[in-house]
């Protein structure tokens, strides 16, 4: 039996599973996986880039006194880091 290029069996690639009132195939099922686990890296890479920005922000507003600004900052840094470490391997 040989594998197909997402490492299933042919064989098996076209069974099918029905969930959510959608029939897929096997190799349906694995593409939307891989694609789930690549937008799952991209958010994790953008979140950190995000709360780095966010915090150079702050510090040019903490610079400034500008208190209202730098809490509303700060609140979005945590929320960025909490996405980076949600999805953390």
């Amino acid at each position: 039996m040989s594998d197909s290029t997402i490492g299933i069996p042919d064989a098996v690639t076209t069974e099918s599973l029905s969930y959510a009132e959608t029939d897929m195939t096997l190799r349906e099922i694995a593409g939307d996986l891989q694609e789930a686990h690549r937008e799952l890296d991209q958010y994790r890479s953008s979140s950190l880039v995000l709360a780095q920005n966010l915090k150079e922000l702050r510090i040019d507003a903490e610079a400034e006194g500008d208190s209202e600004l730098v809490e509303i900052i700060h609140k979005l840094e945590r929320s960025a880091m909490g996405i980076f470490e949600r999805s953390k391997k």
